[in-house]
């Protein structure tokens, strides 16, 4: 049943008139389009919160996921990707981490009692089972064991953090809180028209997502012109989008999430150049450090403004090291000025998400279509900004879900698909699009920083609130 206080082009009385576009992206959609898609977003919204919120659920995923990643690794001519274990989070949720790894401040390992206590162990004795990550400068060092259980890497970590050494279990970083399973997205019959603009050149946005598709839409969005496949290397860069193993055309776990991104990016700035980084895998997965190194990557090829819409929750709430190198990295390039922005998690939760946690990064929670705290939506001290993550209308790729997505697959139908979205992963981009469009005046993107957050409407735990495009 539609909420009748929604209605086409209405605006919600408690969004600040003096905050910026606040007037500039009117609901398009018929009323009857509206009371359709509020069906989809409903059971959507519902899914999203029992995947974050489920202990059983969660469980179940983590499963899934390891059995689908032992079987790529089974089939692989070349087994290089990493085995994922399920580890137990402070609160109680399974939660994965690179299997037998620890990551190591690189200058922990001149300390000769660090020494002596790896050497006891043992731990990473041999050449390799030491690995300093050259897209982090070697300051990070991956530590190898494949031996020792999942709960001796977990008491060697805690004996070295409390005597002050900077070292902790090599987190996966998902775009959701086990990828996007059960809260993917929704078809819808509404579309949008490509506004016509032109680039503003000033301001390259980066995606650190799960890449983007490789063909090219007919409708104008997420066009070469507009999303440059980052020079060199296109084919790292694209998103895979459907499983080798089933029929043509059944989508991975994170198909299309990368150019779902992209596109509210740009419903919110049309003119933004956006280069996108692929550091996530087919069920929207890596492990911090890929997602690290792509973070300074970008920074290094010249983006003035990186939307991560993934994160994690750590085993101890401490700050993952690999991003917290990578934001140092990114200062000392010269990248002071670069507006890093990231999704502030679908767990429900108080305790930080990673990397939005981070002081250096804006974090943006989620809303409703009418500025209430989406109850998945994860909240805080932490947090720096809201805005509606609610059914999001975004461009989308063609194929049926996989049935680990959805228990009754949907199917999209190309050439032009668009979806219906929800989580902080939609949050996210409007605020990296705001701050683009911001810098069209001259502005810095931390300058944009400071000026889109000296208005909004204060929300306790969800910091400034804003509205942009309008949600479900």
């Amino acid at each position: 049943m539609s909420n009748p206080e929604h209605s086409p082009g209405q605006l919600p009385a408690w969004w600040d008139p003096d905050q910026p576009f606040v007037d500039d992206y009117p609901e398009t959609r018929s009323a009857q389009q509206l009371s359709d898609d509020q069906h989809r977003v409903r059971r959507q919204v519902v899914n999203l919160g029992l995947r974050g919120q489920d202990a059983s659920i969660r469980r179940e995923l983590v499963r899934a996921i390891i059995q689908r990643r032992n079987m790529r690794l089974a089939s692989a001519a070349e087994p290089t990707r990493q085995l994922f274990e399920p580890v137990l989070s402070e609160r109680g949720f399974e939660m994965l981490v690179a299997g037998g790894e620890l990551l190591i401040r690189s200058e922990a390992l001149e300390d000769p009692r660090v020494q002596e206590f790896l050497e006891a162990v043992p731990f990473g004795q041999a050449e390799d089972e030491r690995e300093f990550i050259d897209g982090l400068d070697g300051r990070v060092v991956r530590l190898i064991n494949r031996t020792l259980p999942s709960d001796r890497l977990d008491d060697v970590a805690r004996f070295l953090r409390r005597r002050g050494v900077q070292v902790s279990r090599n987190h996966i970083a998902p775009s959701g809180p086990v990828g996007k399973a059960l809260a993917g997205p929704e078809p819808t019959e509404a579309t949008l028209e490509f506004p016509a603009t032109d680039p503003i050149g000033d301001v390259d946005v980066a995606i650190v997502d799960t890449g983007i598709a490789a063909d090219t839409r007919a409708d104008g969005w997420l066009a070469q012109a507009y999303v440059p496949r980052d020079g060199n290397q296109t084919g790292p860069n694209e998103d895979p989008l459907y499983d080798p193993s089933p029929p043509p055309q059944v989508l991975t776990m994170s198909a299309g999430h990368g150019s779902s991104v992209a596109g509210v990016i740009q419903r919110v700035e049309p003119g933004s150049r956006i280069l996108v980084y692929r550091a996530l895998d087919e069920d929207g997965l890596n492990d911090e450090v890929q997602v690290a190194i792509a973070m300074v990557q970008a920074v290094r090829n010249g983006a003035g403004i990186l939307n991560l819409s993934l994160g994690t929750e750590t085993v101890d709430d401490q700050p993952p090291i690999a991003m917290q190198v990578a934001l140092e990295l990114i200062d000392e390039h010269g990248g002071d000025e670069v507006a890093i922005v990231a999704a502030a998690g679908n767990y429900g939760s108080t305790r930080p998400c990673w990397p939005a946690a981070f002081r250096r990064v804006v974090s943006v929670a989620s809303l409703t279509w009418d500025g209430r705290p989406s109850d998945w939506s994860n909240r805080g001290f932490w947090i720096d900004c809201s805005t509606v993550g609610e059914g999001l209308l975004t461009p989308y790729v063609e194929g049926v879900e996989s049935a680990l997505i959805d228990w009754e697959p949907d199917r999209f139908t190309g050439p032009n698909p668009w979806a219906l979205w929800s989580g902080t992963s939609f949050a996210a981009p409007q605020v990296a699009g705001a701050i683009a469009r911001l810098c069209r005046t001259g502005r810095t993107p931390r300058q944009a920083v400071r000026e889109l957050l000296r208005t909004g409407m204060s929300r306790s735990d969800f910091g400034k609130a804003f509205r942009f495009l309008p949600g479900t």
